[in-house]
């Protein structure tokens, strides 16, 4: 019996390894789970309270790296350079800010993937309808690039390309 103990173990923690290792999500997968949880984070229902507004706030500065760029219309709140922090700030604001809010990321294609660093291209589909009932629409082709920060993927630019 001590045999079957002996050579048993082992094979099990093998096999155990093995299925671990294939349940394990690729680089693509845990950068596609990024830009659903972006697109779940930074949208909002009429319905949300003040109170998961705020909690949101704290999932969505994770998503980013410590140094986010961002270069879209130069009018805008958000282009510049931000700390992931900053960022996360002025997110809760315009969040406070609205009745609704929705981000969609579609066409995701891969430009490059490396070791630590990534580019991707997307389409962002963004809509928000703030308090007094006016509405913004807007969707653009953009290059997104990720980096690795503690062992998760992190946006860390979104260069605006096109309408």
């Amino acid at each position: 019996m001590s045999k079957r103990i002996v050579f048993g173990i082992p094979i099990i923690f093998v096999v155990l390894g093995v299925f671990s290792w294939l349940a394990w999500p690729s680089e693509e997968e845990q950068i596609g789970a990024l830009f659903e949880e972006l697109s779940e984070i930074a949208s909002k229902t009429e319905d949300a309270s003040t109170l998961s507004d705020a909690m949101v706030v704290k999932d969505f500065k994770k998503l980013f790296a410590p140094k986010v760029v961002i270069s879209i219309r130069s009018k805008a709140r958000i282009a510049g350079e931000h700390t992931n922090q900053g960022l996360a700030q002025l997110y809760g604001r315009l969040r406070v800010a609205s009745r609704r809010m929705e981000l969609r990321c579609e066409e995701l294609q891969k430009v490059s993937l490396g070791d630590g660093v990534a580019v991707y291209a997307v389409k962002f589909y963004a809509g928000w309808t703030g308090k007094g009932g006016n509405v913004v629409r807007e969707n653009a082709h953009s290059r997104v690039e990720l980096s690795k920060v503690d062992g998760d993927w992190t946006v860390s630019q979104i260069d605006y390309l096109k309408k």
